[in-house]
């Protein structure tokens, strides 16, 4: 941990590693055409092509439900400047549970450089005015002007020079709908008008600053890109010549960004370590990626955003876990700062994260506190936000975690030039997990005993004894068919599981690919079982579509049908699915290549 600070130390010293300049001197731009979205302001998902002028947002899947936004290349601090968005285009979308004049949606306005890009209107430095005739700062929404859509051009127009409080207000077609809000720019407010630069230039001037739902948009900065100035404002690009202007972020070199990995089983403090670690340091500009925290910004109607983990699970996670990947995938394209906010506990699952990101620098940041600790959080965690993992998501994971190694370790196969331990150290980490994962076999092979009992037993939840061990279970989790979580994302890639995940339809696992159902298919071998079943045995990964990468082309299922579990169990501990889970009894071995 001190070799990180001493590192970070040094950056802001030496301005290296991932720094993001500010031109200061707006004059070296002059005549250059500079104000376009920025690409180094804005959302993974948001696409800029053309010139820089045009907008949209990836609409795909689960992408139709999450807002993307960005930011323009040059603030103001000072004068009367306006900028157009015309709304040239609708993305087609499935949204069968959205209401139409819900799905596609556009917000613009003005904002403080260092806020939040996907939340325009939703904080204090944020100012947007939206398609569905809503005005909206700090969170708060209310009335103003009327609604606008496809072939609309939107102008918006903010005052810095009246006194005591600037404002900004916007219109529709030419026709002007009134100052939507007064405000103080001045140095006891937004600290735009009149005041001191701070330490990140772009803190000190308001953005053009737009925020899309499933719409394309063209952006207006200039008389030439067809911008019809309101009256006694001056476009936005004069603000350069009028030396009102502070250019915002730009990225150096792809080598001297860097990626960070959190490590660590649910509950144990990743994301509140994440979240301190990059408030801690803007000018890094950290992108947290998750599917949690995917799930938090994707928003569908009659759905909280808030104290709902259970139930946005339930409907998204899906389709959070499929946005994740693609996010990941775009990160690796653009030199940018990223943490990486998983479990990441599955070795193969942290290389295949982080090979592409080939000229990053790469750091694990493994937390792992003591069993009484993680145990006392998760309860926690549960309390304050109804969010809860089922107790054998977080067995398997614990089965599965091996401690990352950074590259230059003897042995070593993964990718990080860094590993650092922000709670326990190595040793007692190693420690502690290696006496959590004896119990955890001891366990396991203790319910090996009774499975058969178990197997045909009603479907309860497993005992809440060893609650040291276990997270938080959840019965309505473990019976919706749509049931999926990062680990069992994970454990598919991983060559060292215990077993697969079968916690949702098995075709859904398999994409296109469809296997007939239990009254067909020649290999289920036991009773009670359902269409989203699989039984007998599979040793050719061919047989199951794609859900198995090639090295799982020998794998087997073992689902006995009476009496105890076929076979002799593993030398490590073979994983005993709960008798409740209706996707998957018995006990799954992969083939013998142990760590």
């Amino acid at each position: 941990m001190a070799s990180i600070k001493r590192r970070h130390q040094e950056d802001d010293h030496e301005a290296k590693k991932a720094k993001i300049s500010c031109v200061s001197d707006a004059s070296e731009l002059k005549g250059q055409h500079p104000v376009v979205l920025n690409p180094a302001d804005c959302d993974l998902d948001f696409k800029i092509e053309s010139d820089g002028l045009l907008g949209s947002a990836l609409y795909e899947q689960g992408f139709a439900y999450c807002w993307s936004g960005a930011r323009a290349t040059v603030g103001i601090t000072g004068g009367k400047y306006c900028f157009g968005c015309k709304i040239i285009s609708l993305q087609p979308v499935e949204m069968n549970d959205t209401a139409p004049d819900q799905q596609h949606l556009c917000r613009l306005g003005i904002s403080i450089g260092d806020s939040p890009v996907g939340n325009l209107g939703e904080t204090k430095q944020s100012f947007g005015f939206g398609g569905t005739g809503k005005f909206s700062n700090a969170g708060k929404f209310s009335d103003y002007g009327e609604k606008f859509g496809i072939g609309d051009t939107i102008v918006c127009a903010l005052n810095l020079e009246s006194n005591p409080l600037a404002s900004i207000g916007f219109s529709k077609n030419g026709k002007w709908l009134g100052t939507a809000i007064q405000f103080d720019a001045g140095p006891r407010g937004l600290g735009v008008v009149d005041s001191p630069l701070g330490k990140l230039r772009w803190e000190s001037a308001l953005f053009p600053h737009v925020l899309l739902k499933n719409v394309e948009v063209q952006l207006q900065f200039s008389v030439e890109e067809g911008l019809v100035p309101e009256e006694g404002f001056k476009p936005w690009g004069t603000a350069l010549d009028d030396n009102n202007a502070l250019i915002g972020p730009t990225f150096n070199n792809v080598r001297d960004c860097e990626v960070m990995m959190m490590v660590g089983l649910p509950a144990s403090g990743k994301s509140t370590w994440a979240k301190k670690w990059a408030d801690q340091h803007p000018e890094k500009r950290y992108i947290l990626l998750g599917t949690n925290l995917i799930l938090d910004q994707m928003k569908l109607p009659g759905l909280l955003r808030k104290h709902n983990y259970g139930q946005r699970f339930d409907c998204l996670m899906d389709q959070a876990t499929g946005i994740f990947n693609i996010l990941l995938s775009r990160a690796a394209t653009i030199p940018r700062n990223y943490i990486i906010d998983q479990t990441n506990v599955y070795k193969n699952a942290r290389k295949r994260k982080l090979k592409p990101f080939v000229y990053f620098q790469k750091i694990a940041v493994v937390v792992f506190p003591r069993p009484e600790e993680l145990q006392r959080r998760s309860a926690e965690r549960f309390r304050e936000m109804g969010k809860e993992v089922p107790a054998d998501a977080v067995n398997e994971m614990l089965a599965n975690f091996i401690l990352p190694t950074s590259k230059n370790m003897p042995g070593s196969e993964e990718y990080f030039d860094e590993v650092i331990f922000v709670e326990l150290d190595r040793a007692e980490s190693q420690r502690y997990l290696d006496g959590m994962k004896r119990a955890l076999t001891s366990e396991s092979r203790d319910n090996l005993t009774s499975f058969s009992k178990a197997s045909t037993a009603p479907h309860v939840l497993p005992s809440s004894q060893n609650q040291g061990l276990r997270g938080v279970s959840d019965a309505r989790q473990y019976g919706n068919p749509r049931f999926i979580s990062e680990v069992h994302q994970e454990n598919m890639y991983s060559p060292l599981p215990r077993f697969v995940p079968l916690h949702r339809p098995y075709e859904s696992l398999i994409g296109e690919t469809r296997y007939p159902g239990p009254s067909s298919h020649p290999l289920h071998s036991y009773p009670g079982s359902d269409p989203y079943s699989i039984g007998g045995h599979f040793r050719d990964s061919r047989q199951m579509g794609e859900l198995f990468p090639r090295e799982y082309a020998d794998v087997a299922y073992s689902f006995p049908t009476t009496g105890p579990p076929y076979g002799t169990p593993p030398p490590r501990p073979a994983y005993q699915f709960p008798s409740n889970m209706p996707y998957g009894r018995g006990y799954a071995s992969p083939r013998p290549r142990y760590y």
